[in-house]
């Protein structure tokens, strides 16, 4: 609320003429209500859409590109994976398109992006004899078209992950190892050039009991994994670091004790986070463990939900500097939303997107917080505008170099001498969707959507002299204005 009230005094919005307040309300319509969309379905059409059972995200972004994946359950014997993207960081979507055979049996998909090279994994199960494998398919140009399907593991127990750094792509999955008695181990494999050669798989744990659900992340040599274990005969979470490509790895650390199942892990410079749902007693809840230093030393797990009446599970979250963004399921409620400005000292009130029973999967572009969660056989998805406020949420030029001008879009006046300032769409073609206004320092001060696309004007009213940068997004494209004020 501090926040909310110092940009509305800075924008005039604290005055007492009805005017003003409606002007403010237009204005600042997400800060006067919740900035989340409603959900839209991006799985039109779909029999029984769903997504994966935490540790492999289905989201993933480069810039404002937001690429999506899911699987679509015919019937119990068949189903396959369907891919959709965005193409303006969430504001419109393309027609989903099944990227496996929808003849087969393929589900709990994994997605990560680097540029336009979009990787994806998925378990197979026979339709005949119940073999469970894992599969690979690349798009080298940002999803419009892919690359054929390619067995890199088998037999597995569950599901893969993946993860990319460079050229560098990373899978992981749990294999029986025996039977009787019942044991899994994680096992990791690796492409060095893109994802068209692979190594064999390679072991890397080796306890009695469960080592499943693996979760992966990747950035330069350095790769972490979390993970479900049993070896002491209660499940807990452990994590493993590699600092060289994964040729050599670090021992296994334990990050949530016992009770602990369901884990995601995220890296930022330095930082590494780790969520779980634990319950050293009681019901499970949301959990915490980080490391500030590369995994050198860990903090005590600590607990995010604080509710012992109630249970939380498969947890999901990223991290953009200081904003950690955390999804989950409350049980009987369904997908829920934390968020910390403060590197996960503290946190804001949750926010509950309702209906879902499986992991709600974030991910940020820019100030763009995007989540995805299942619904009822539907994908639905959430757009925050101004929803990441991390070291990714600036300006993406050089104000001297402002890309993409058109003529039809007014800014006037400009210089302004008192801040006064009318935006104006004279455009046939372009049909503005978004507006984001960012400060000389790249920090966005507020996004307004246009849902009916219909903008043609609107005025704005600074109370700070300086440099700044509005941004017009269409269906399409983005382009940007330099104003300033005297």
């Amino acid at each position: 609320m501090a926040l909310l009230r110092k940009l509305m005094i800075n924008f005039g919005c604290m005055g007492k003429h009805i005017k003003a307040i409606a002007f403010c309300a237009l204005l600042f319509p997400s800060l006067v209500v919740a900035q989340w969309s409603g959900p839209i379905n991006l799985s039109p059409g779909a029999t029984s859409a769903g997504l994966n059972e935490s540790m492999g995200s289905c989201i993933g972004v480069n810039g404002d590109i937001v690429h999506v994946v899911y699987g679509d359950r015919f019937n119990s014997t068949h189903g396959a994976i369907f891919y959709t993207r965005s193409s303006n960081a969430g504001l419109t979507w393309s027609n989903p398109i099944a990227i496996t055979d929808i003849h087969g049996n393929a589900w709990n998909a994994a997605i990560a992006v680097n540029g336009v090279n979009i990787h994806v994994v998925w378990r197979t199960i026979d339709t005949l004899d119940n073999h469970r494998s894992s599969h690979y398919k690349h798009s080298i140009d940002g999803g419009n078209t892919w690359g054929p399907d390619l067995q890199i593991d088998s037999p597995v127990a569950d599901w893969p992950a993946v993860a990319v750094s460079g050229n560098h792509v990373y899978v992981a999955n749990d294999i029986v190892t025996s039977a009787n008695p019942y044991n899994t181990e994680i096992f990791f494999l690796q492409s060095s050039d893109n994802g068209n050669t692979w190594s064999p798989h390679q072991q890397i744990t080796f306890a009695d009991n469960r080592s499943e659900d693996e979760a992966i992340i990747a950035r330069g040599a350095d790769i972490f994994m979390s993970w479900n274990d049993k070896r002491t005969g209660q499940m807990q979470i452990f994590t493993k670091h590699s600092s060289d490509y994964g040729v050599t790895w670090g021992p296994d650390v334990v990050v949530v004790p016992p009770f602990g199942y369901g884990t995601m892990v995220w890296m930022d410079g330095a930082n590494v986070d780790v969520v779980a749902a634990g319950a050293p007693s009681g019901k499970y809840q949301i959990r915490l463990a980080q490391s500030a230093d590369n995994g050198t030393t860990w903090t005590t797990d600590v607990d995010l939900t604080k509710d012992p009446l109630n249970t939380y599970y498969y947890p999901d979250m990223v991290r953009d500097g200081k904003e950690l963004h955390v999804t989950y399921v409350k049980s009987g409620v369904g997908a829920q939303y934390l968020h910390s400005k403060k590197g996960g000292t503290s946190w804001d009130a949750p926010y509950s997107f309702g209906n879902s029973n499986i992991t709600p999967f974030v991910a940020y572009s820019g100030c763009v917080l995007h989540v995805i969660l299942p619904d009822s056989g539907r994908i639905n998805y959430f757009r925050n505008p101004t929803g990441n406020g991390g070291t990714h949420c600036a300006f993406p030029t050089a104000v001297n170099s402002v890309p993409g001008e058109i003529d039809d879009v007014n800014v006037y006046p400009n210089p302004s001498e008192d801040g006064s300032i009318t935006i104006s769409n004279h455009s046939e073609n372009f049909s503005i969707e978004n507006i984001q206004l960012f400060d000389i320092n790249g920090k966005m001060i507020y996004s307004l959507d246009f849902k009916d696309k219909s903008f043609k004007e609107t005025q704005i009213k600074l109370y700070q002299s300086g440099i700044f940068i509005i941004a017009f997004r269409s269906a399409t494209n983005t382009f940007y204005k330099k104003v300033i004020v005297l």
